[in-house]
């Protein structure tokens, strides 16, 4: 069945489990790898310097984002459609915009998530894992964005 055609409690759901509960089990392990890469290759000139700092700083904003999903945008979409959620439409959509900058910022600081050449298995394991979680969160914004949002909004509101 085509992600258009399922319900809208099922897609909010399916949204919960596969990108809120991953991307909270994911960003702290990669924290504690991007501060141990830190650690491990302090001298080394192609650290990426700050990785582990701005990786807290996306997590946290990322957490608050979808607590406000989760408490306040999806219980009124499972109520039933209203006006009532076009204002935190916007502000969420404004929030997926900060995200892709986190994003940006991700990649310009990893090199598009490239290890330097003879890189350590940590350093290899964090940027694999940094490239999952940039496509899982890049996926879970186009979904609510273009997907779930768009049963909510009149012409207007976009």
């Amino acid at each position: 069945m085509p992600v258009a055609d399922i319900a809208t409690g099922a897609l909010i759901d399916h949204i919960l489990v596969c990108y809120h509960e991953a991307h909270r089990r994911d960003l702290p392990e990669l924290i504690l790898l991007a501060e141990k890469v830190a650690r491990v290759h302090a001298g080394n000139p192609a650290l990426p310097q700050g990785l582990a700092e701005l990786l807290r700083e996306t997590a946290g904003l990322l957490e608050m984002h979808m607590k406000k999903e989760e408490l306040i945008l999806f219980p009124a979409m499972r109520r039933a459609p209203s006006a009532l959620v076009a204002q935190p439409i916007r502000v969420m959509r404004e929030e997926h915009d900060d995200h892709g900058e986190q994003i940006r910022r991700l990649e310009t600081l990893t090199d598009g998530f490239t290890p330097p050449p003879g890189a350590c298995r940590s350093w290899t394991t964090l940027y694999q894992g940094l490239g999952h979680f940039v496509t899982e969160l890049e996926d879970h914004i186009h979904l609510e964005n273009n997907v779930l949002f768009p049963r909510f909004e009149t012409p207007a509101d976009t």
